[in-house]
């Protein structure tokens, strides 16, 4: 679907708002602009699928694991300590 780019909005302005705009943390009225320039810009668009793609690479390898029960223990003990006085 090409649209009339909005003039007001450029690759300048999209890419500073492409973070948001991928995790879903914008308005409806910037994410609609934010989709008529990325269906209207290709590097746009390649930027943005880029940084999909960076997202969900990171979040397939950065599963949260589990903490050894001893270091966590530790842990714990040294957040229940006193500061030390310098």
């Amino acid at each position: 679907m090409m649209t009339t780019p909005d003039p007001g909005h450029d690759c300048a302005a999209t890419l500073r708002e492409i973070e948001a705009f991928l995790d879903g943390e914008v308005d409806v009225a910037v994410h609609e602009r934010i989709q008529i320039h990325l269906s209207d810009c290709s590097p746009c668009m390649q930027r943005a699928e880029f940084r999909r793609h960076v997202k969900v690479i990171i979040r397939s390898k950065c599963t949260p694991e589990a903490v050894p029960g001893a270091l966590e223990q530790r842990i714990r003990s040294l957040l229940d300590e006193p500061p030390v006085a310098q």
